[in-house]
């Protein structure tokens, strides 16, 4: 059961790697706690702290990494935060519970001579959750995550960025992480790739190496939001692949429900308002949902309201789709399409139904002249 944590405290002992030795000691005195083995985990503690000279042994972290011509952090270190407004398919979450099971077998795996790479590929459009599940992950395993920082990884020195993914790898390996490379495709590009040059692809190469080698014991996740442009090499890397692509009906519907929670709606009862609300959030991303959801909020929060209307989450809609590009014609003829009643639309707005029939009628003349 302890498989894992005992081989990688004699290596690091053998190599004289007291960090790492500290932090592979601190998982097994945790792990051994949870197990009900409080004594055992105590005397591991208790020598640590000794050996330590003090202090929380828990805060014994290794030096983060730092970019040696810009002297800033390629890394920052976060524990799991728990996002209760994440949701995913019932595909997504599947694999990611075998994802999550690969990891937990992993040492019975190698026991009977099976190696299996603890490694996730994340892709799909830009704000649909690759990030979010990747702290998911870190919560749900309860361990902090290594997130690369491309910003200052890599450096304006191209020798440098290999050195940075070395030192990335080799500062992962010596505490128990997940370790997150973010917008992966930035230093894993195909190395066909014309407009490349070939130091930036000796880049790629070292990632394939330090992949490898850190794949065998450690927990590596990357996202990329083009996944077009990875080597082809990088595919074979991960032990698991998964899409993660814009939410469908049901995801939009479990999205609304859980941040409008604390509201009523005049529309939460009518399935076929539900089902225009969906069909005209259908390819909008998680984020661009939530944004949307967030602004509603935030307005009736100023209103002091707390029954959220079917007019005013679809202007809400057709803003963030439009933003300042649109006539009050507009936003009319769209609210009147979606089933919206003529009396309601002049109650919104504070006119009388005449006037929105004249808006409706002037763009009836508009189309019929074209």
């Amino acid at each position: 059961m302890y498989y894992s944590e005992i081989t990688k405290i004699i290596e690091a002992g053998l190599d004289k790697d007291k960090d790492k030795v500290r932090s592979f000691a601190i998982l097994l005195a945790d792990k051994l706690k949870e197990d009900g083995e409080k004594r055992a985990s105590d005397k591991i503690k208790s020598i640590i702290q000794k050996k330590s000279m003090g202090g929380l042994v828990t805060d014994s972290l290794v030096a983060p990494p730092i970019d040696q011509e810009s002297r800033m952090s390629i890394i920052d270190i976060s524990k799991g935060k728990e996002d209760n407004n994440l949701v995913l398919s019932d595909a997504i979450l599947s694999k990611l519970e075998d994802f999550q099971d690969t990891i937990k077998i992993k040492d019975k795996m190698n026991e009977i001579g099976l190696d299996f790479d603890m490694s996730l590929l994340l892709y799909g459009p830009p704000g649909c959750g690759k990030t979010s599940i990747a702290y998911y992950l870190a919560n749900k395993l309860n361990l902090p995550l290594v997130t690369a920082r491309l910003d200052t990884l890599v450096s304006s020195l191209l020798g440098n960025t290999a050195k940075n993914i070395r030192r990335i790898f080799d500062y992962a390996k010596k505490q128990p992480c997940i370790l997150f490379l973010d917008e992966f495709d930035a230093i894993a590009k195909a190395r066909d790739d014309k407009q490349e040059m070939g130091e930036l692809k000796r880049v790629v190469n070292s990632l394939l190496q330090n992949m490898d080698d850190y794949s065998k014991e450690g927990i590596l996740i990357a996202a990329t939001n083009h996944q077009e442009l990875l080597d082809s090499a990088i595919w074979r890397r991960f032990q698991s692949v998964v899409e993660v692509s814009k939410p469908g009906k049901e995801e939009i519907l479990k999205i609304m429900n859980n941040m409008l929670v604390d509201f009523k709606k005049d529309f939460s009862e009518d399935n076929k308002r539900i089902e225009i609300i969906q069909k005209i959030m259908l390819g909008l991303s998680y984020s661009d949902i939530k944004n949307i959801l967030q602004n509603l909020i935030k307005k009736y929060f100023i209103k002091n309201k707390m029954e959220i209307e079917f007019v005013e989450l679809l202007v809400e809609i057709y803003l963030f789709k439009n933003h300042s590009n649109f006539e009050t014609s507009d936003v009319i003829n769209f609210l009147y399409s979606a089933g919206v009643t003529q009396i309601k639309i002049a109650e919104y707005y504070g006119v009388s139904v005449r006037q929105i029939r004249n808006y409706l009628d002037k763009e009836t003349n508009y189309e019929k002249s074209r």
